[in-house]
């Protein structure tokens, strides 16, 4: 069995010959696009199976405990914050292909990139956005209309929480993939992520599958409507992130 396809079957996620062959398609147009739009540093097939594909699947194992739970995303409507490549929104949509997803990115030349992959792999109830997320999470087509909330920026969370948690409808979950040891992020996050409307964070270790370093998973429930000031204006919530309570009515 292929190695994508083994790592998928173990999350409970049984790829079939399309699914397989649209990775295999979306994988050589990284390959091929990434110097001209500035992907990534990653250059070959294998690693750009591992860290970007595999490692997104992770995604899909740890929700409510270490138990595959694909079945939670189905049907869901779903948004990826700073998707840059793709990652991890098409990689769970060409999984999950029930799935309403819509990508964001800020940066034009990605966003085209974005756009050529989900024509070329023909993925439908799928939507791309070049648009700043702050501008974006006031607008009513998109604030507090999503299940499920994405983004694997490298961002530190105090922030990433401000561009993230307004998308997320009330009993909506935003996850957020981060490195191992993200404890002092989660706790310089809490008072952001609860002026922002979501409870305690979250966080589980994932290792498998694949044969990167663990990462964390963090998860934020939505339970209670974002203020309306939030997000602030583009740049802000990176140049001054929520630090204390009192922030609420800065």
């Amino acid at each position: 069995m292929d190695f994508l396809r083994a790592a998928a079957h173990t999350l409970g996620v049984n790829l079939n010959d399309n699914q397989q062959t649209q990775f295999e398609h979306y994988g050589a147009l990284i390959e091929v696009r990434s110097k001209q739009f500035n992907l990534t540093g990653l250059k070959t097939w294998e690693k750009i199976r591992e860290e970007l594909f595999i490692r997104s699947l992770r995604i899909l194992s740890p929700a409510g405990g270490n138990v595959p739970t694909p079945e939670w995303f189905a049907g869901k409507r779903v948004i990826d914050i700073g998707t840059g490549a793709g990652i991890p929104g098409i990689v769970l949509k060409i999984a999950l292909p029930e799935l309403h997803i819509t990508l964001v990115d800020s940066n034009q030349k990605r966003a085209k990139f974005v756009s050529e992959v989900v024509n070329a792999l023909e993925l439908d109830n799928t939507k791309v956005i070049n648009r700043r997320a702050e501008e974006l999470a006031q607008q009513i087509d998109h604030r507090e209309q999503y299940d499920m909330v994405l983004a694997r920026a490298v961002a530190r969370l105090n922030e990433l929480a401000e561009l993230t948690i307004p998308f997320a409808n009330i009993g909506g979950t935003v996850i957020l993939p981060k490195s191992r040891g993200s404890e002092q992020e989660v706790k310089e996050a809490a008072a952001a992520a609860e002026i922002l409307g979501a409870a305690p964070a979250i966080t589980l270790q994932v290792n498998k599958p694949g044969n990167s370093p663990p990462d964390d998973m963090v998860y934020w429930m939505k339970i209670s409507e974002t203020p309306d000031k939030f997000p602030r204006r583009n740049g802000i919530p990176h140049q001054s992130p929520i630090k204390s309570p009192e922030d609420k009515s800065a």
